[in-house]
């Protein structure tokens, strides 16, 4: 069933029958971006479409990311360089754009998003075609990478420019990421030192006996004692 959704997905208008089940998309990975949302996400997804390439973005309210690829209709559920191009083409438009310079984990904290490109004889890295390995979408062409990056600039870019309120929603989004990532940030630096501070005032521990202050400092060594538990530290 997965299989064929996908399938649907890919190949919009078409459709499909199995197991006397029906599979048809009139949006293509619009729709399979919507069907998988468990929640609304921030705002409406962004559909943007070209020659041999597809793609998809919104923010939903969960963590971390979650992005489908395609390659010539093949899901490519381990990834590869076409969604490294994209999530690095993703970072940097939306940087210029804001003109700052965020954290791009802050930028694709809770990204949604699906990306499907035709290239020429694509190789993968597996035997299961489940990631792809291609770095030029066909001889002598363009790198997956400046397709995915050059599409997302003038696409994306165009849209945020088009849809202001939609650009303030992924700004506000990316900032409380970045809030609270400071936030965990200063809470576990917080932890560390009081750890840290606890390990050095450990009243189980005790100093050493002998010092090289003591008066017979030339003639001494000074001693470590290490012990452990509580009769050990008493009979010191």
């Amino acid at each position: 069933d997965e299989m064929m959704r996908n399938y649907s997905y890919l190949n919009t208008g078409l459709t499909l029958r199995f197991n006397d089940q029906e599979f048809k998309s009139k949006n293509g990975l619009l729709d399979l971006i919507q069907d998988s949302l468990d929640s609304e996400p921030r705002y409406a997804p962004i559909h943007l479409l070209g020659e041999d390439i597809e793609i998809v973005i919104t923010h939903g309210s969960g963590t971390g990311e979650n992005i489908a690829t395609f390659v010539n209709g093949q899901n490519t559920r381990d990834g590869g360089t076409h969604l490294s191009a994209f999530k690095e083409a993703v970072t940097k438009t939306l940087k210029e754009f804001f003109k700052k310079d965020y954290d791009p984990a802050d930028i694709r904290q809770s990204l949604v998003g699906a990306v499907s490109i035709r290239i020429d004889a694509p190789i993968f890295t597996n035997q299961t075609k489940t990631k792809l390995g291609s770095t030029n979408t066909k001889d002598k062409g363009p790198t997956i990478r400046a397709f995915i990056g050059d599409f997302l600039k003038e696409r994306l870019d165009d849209y945020l420019y088009k849809n202001l309120a939609v650009a303030d929603i992924i700004q506000k989004k990316i900032q409380e990421s970045e809030k609270e990532r400071k936030a965990i940030s200063n809470l576990q630096k917080s932890t560390r030192e009081k750890v840290k501070k606890a390990s050095l005032h450990n009243r189980k521990l005790r100093d050493c006996r002998i010092h090289f202050t003591d008066k017979h400092a030339e003639a001494i060594n000074s001693t470590l004692f290490i012990t452990e538990g509580d009769s050990a530290s008493g009979s010191i």
